[in-house]
């Protein structure tokens, strides 16, 4: 489930990613917010945080969010990624140099650095 991060900055996304995400996950909550975001930026910029009791995407949605990934490729100006040390954090930090996005990964606890880090 996506949860989203309210008090944000307005050219700023976040959710939360809690349990299992599913395809309808993505559809009723991640697009929408993205592609308004879009409407009113020309880039994203996304903090995305893996909540403690995460367990990761449903199979149909892991295949779902790849294509919704190719097809908002180049979409993201800056992403920052929150997770505890562990597989989720390793595998966004293997992601970097292969998006156009400035990603960065950061522990749970830096929530008030990626804002500010999202925000300049």
């Amino acid at each position: 489930m996506f949860t989203p991060i309210a008090g944000l900055p307005a050219e700023i996304i976040g959710f939360t990613a809690n349990g299992r995400v599913t395809r309808e996950d993505r559809q009723a909550v991640l697009e929408p917010t993205i592609d308004m975001a879009l409407k009113q930026h020309e880039q994203v910029r996304l903090l995305y945080v893996v909540g403690s009791d995460f367990a990761g995407y449903e199979p149909s949605a892991l295949l779902d969010d790849a294509v919704f990934g190719t097809r908002h490729f180049r979409d993201f100006e800056r992403i920052a990624f929150l997770a505890e040390d562990g597989p989720y954090r390793r595998a966004a930090g293997a992601m970097k140099g292969l998006i156009p996005a400035d990603l960065k990964v950061m522990p749970i606890q830096s929530m008030e650095s990626a804002k500010a880090w999202l925000t300049g």
